[in-house]
């Protein structure tokens, strides 16, 4: 395969195993280089803002801006998610196996289980307001409402048949049931609910962007343009060189 295909496949198993940071309910950058054309190409699948949002999406019934730990959780700050229509492009362009081989590593670690880590315990144990999300506390949590302890095998079926529609169509994640089962839950969440629609869903496109390109020392280094931080890396990285800095 090549690398697009490697990184599809990991995307796939890190929403199974790092649900906490990295999804197929989420964005994603991806920076790719092509050998053969000596060609740098920047994929942008950062999550967009629902087409009904407006400035004050953050803004209380008073008036107030909300706090950072109130309006993190809930629909409100739920945004429409790219990463499965951009990694499908990136695929189409550079990808070399079929698309549906690269989710099964995924699915099956879903149906037969993957051992909880420290870190993902850690992640759980620290997480507040469980009880407004009853079905993620069914999954994340034991009988008695406690984390589940480094080393259990956690089983994920549900997501198995969702990996499982992805493989079968890539679009399966912005149409059709998938997508009205996500605007459900963002749209009914009891505090913060959202604004997203499955026309927000379904009309999401990702986009290729010419990447952002700095000299550093003797390197040329490319990253992902805005609305990623490409330019501030390099500005960076600019002072470091011009200062001495190791």
């Amino acid at each position: 395969g090549s690398a697009v295909d490697a990184t599809i496949a990991a995307q796939m198993v890190l929403t199974l195993v790092e649900p906490q940071s990295s999804g197929i309910g989420g964005g994603a950058f991806l920076v790719h280089y092509n050998a053969t054309k000596a060609e740098t190409l920047a994929y942008d699948g950062r999550e967009t803002a629902p087409a009904d949002v407006t400035p004050e999406l953050f803004i209380d019934s008073d008036g107030k801006k909300m706090k950072w730990s109130t309006a993190r959780i809930g629909g409100r700050a739920v945004g429409v998610p790219g990463t499965v229509r951009m990694l499908a492009l990136a695929h189409a362009q550079e990808g070399k196996l079929r698309w549906a081989e690269l989710l099964q590593p995924a699915i099956d670690l879903a149906r037969n289980g993957f051992a909880v880590t420290p870190r993902l315990h850690e992640s759980i144990d620290g997480m507040k307001g469980w009880q407004k999300s009853p079905s993620s506390a069914a999954y994340f949590r034991d009988p008695d409402g406690k984390p589940w302890p480094v080393g259990h095998l956690l089983k994920n079926p549900a997501l198995a048949d969702t990996l499982e529609a992805i493989a079968a169509d890539p679009n399966a994640v912005n149409t059709g049931a998938i997508a009205a089962q996500i605007v459900l839950a963002v749209q009914a969440y009891s505090d913060n609910p959202g604004k997203m629609t499955v026309f927000d869903l379904a009309a999401y496109e990702p986009r290729v962007r010419p990447p952002v390109c700095g000299r550093y020392l003797s390197y040329k280094l490319c990253g992902m343009p805005p609305p990623s931080s490409g330019p501030a890396t390099a500005l960076m990285l600019g002072m470091a060189e011009r200062l001495g800095l190791q």
